[in-house]
């Protein structure tokens, strides 16, 4: 995952504690968002460098075939501040009835 400075700060200053959502898009920055919505994401307690989201599998809706390239990270479930994005293995679309769903993520705090 590549986290900007607002997501590195939030790591940082709240741990696993932070308010993570994730989106969907069709490239890595913020106004690539294609899902219709944000999941707030459920983080674990670090281990090795590496925070694991245990609140998966989570299940995106968007426009059928709307490009699945990358998963956002934000602040809030709406507007709030960009922290970062990871490139999406697998499926690289939404399927035909618009749906998407990210079976396993995890964090590593490494910055852009």
């Amino acid at each position: 995952m590549a986290l900007n400075s607002a997501g590195l700060d939030a790591l940082l200053n709240d741990g696993n504690e932070a308010v993570f959502y994730a989106a969907i898009g069709d490239g890595p920055l913020t106004g690539d968002q294609t899902s219709t919505g944000r999941i707030q994401l459920t983080l674990g307690a670090p281990s090795g460098g590496v925070i694991t989201v245990t609140n998966v599998p989570l299940a995106f809706t968007g426009t059928p075939a709307a490009g699945a390239t990358h998963v956002l990270f934000y602040s809030a479930s709406v507007a709030g501040t960009f922290y970062g994005f990871e490139s999406l293995t697998g499926d690289q679309a939404f399927n035909g009835e618009g749906a998407y769903e990210i079976t396993a993520l995890t964090i590593t705090a490494t910055g852009t």
